[in-house]
């Protein structure tokens, strides 16, 4: 099959930018394809990342660097769960040194299974509302960007139901807006929407809460919202860092004197650009010598020591590592 080309000039060029499965059965579950390509290009070429558009599209594809001339392939697959009808999903490629990606598309025709409304808004709450989820996990969200997700809600009663949903923490990045009015039998979507500012205290882990009121009643279940945010410096030209962390879980010995706990842990740049340490996203109650900012060179080691009131916990440094913009530790005792 000839290659072809997408509009903007990318190096790698594959052989088609679409995959249509047809017509297809929700029942039937996963389908895959295989996307091939080819470096056309003389420089060699690395992927930063994949970003799919759903939740529902999983990506595979090689990391290693692709020579001028290489070939390799992207595989994907698609789970028609919960769509029905003409669907398109996105996946965009993004490459170093801020060479022009690629964009490939999935379409498919979904004859969708026959489900109880149980089966769809599986969270159940008063006044005959139910929910499709009470949680929702946005995964990494760039400093700078805005990043939307849904929750679909309906209204089982035999009368009109008023719904006010809005954060717990007002003011904090998490925006909320939901329809005011159900009718019975109507069905309506939460938005939540992150919006994160190009500054230092947007990175790292973001949870929040959703309080719900129902005809002026509040309700005693909350929905679950988190977030990842990472620099976009992850994306900028030349050769990539890479954040190594030994041991993988660092051990926290109880202070001899006085109270908490203490550790080390090593982090190293095993890449080809410099590291930087961009935050160290700690719980409270937890202190670290690892100023935010920290440039690690290539090849370049530091020793990083921890003091917590805890032995076990979790926490996380935020990097231009593009592989691995977000590394979360897990400590123990």
């Amino acid at each position: 099959m000839p290659l072809k080309a997408q509009e903007t000039v990318s190096p790698l060029v594959f052989d088609t930018y679409e995959c249509d499965f047809g017509e297809v059965e929700e029942a039937e579950g996963t389908l895959f394809n295989t996307f091939h390509y080819i470096n056309g290009s003389t420089s060699p070429v690395r992927i930063l990342r994949v970003s799919a558009s759903c939740s529902c599209v999983s990506v595979s594809y090689p990391q290693d660097i692709i020579p001028g001339g290489g070939t390799g392939e992207i595989s994907v697959a698609f789970n028609p769960a919960r769509t029905a009808g003409d669907v398109m999903r996105m996946v965009d490629i993004y490459l170093m040194d801020s060479q022009p990606g690629v964009s490939l598309t999935l379409k498919a025709k979904v004859n969708p299974s026959e489900y109880a409304l149980e089966d769809i808004y599986t969270a159940a709450l008063t006044d005959g509302i139910r929910l499709t989820s009470l949680s929702q996990r946005f995964g990494y969200v760039n400093a700078g960007g805005v990043s939307e997700r849904r929750i679909d809600v309906i209204n089982t009663s035999d009368s009109a139901v008023s719904i006010k949903a809005e954060p717990e923490q007002q003011g904090g990045l998490l925006s909320v807006a939901s329809p005011e009015r159900l009718g019975p039998g109507e069905a309506g979507s939460i938005i939540l929407r992150y919006t994160l500012p190009e500054e230092t205290f947007a990175l790292g882990s973001h949870e929040d809460r959703v309080n719900l009121v129902l005809n002026n009643r509040p309700v005693n279940r909350q929905i679950q919202v988190s977030c990842i945010g990472i620099s976009a410096l992850a994306e900028k030209k030349g050769s990539s860092p890479s954040l190594q962390v030994q041991p993988a879980s660092p051990v926290m010995k109880k202070a001899l004197l006085g109270k908490g706990f203490s550790g080390t842990y090593t982090i190293r740049n095993t890449g080809k650009s410099n590291l930087v340490i961009l935050k160290g996203d700690l719980p409270a109650g937890t202190t670290s010598d690892l100023p935010d900012g920290t440039v690690l060179k290539p090849g370049e080691s530091r020793k990083v020591k921890l003091q917590s009131n805890s032995g076990e916990y979790r926490f996380g440094l935020v990097t231009n590592d593009p592989q691995r913009p977000y590394k979360e530790i897990k400590t123990s005792k």
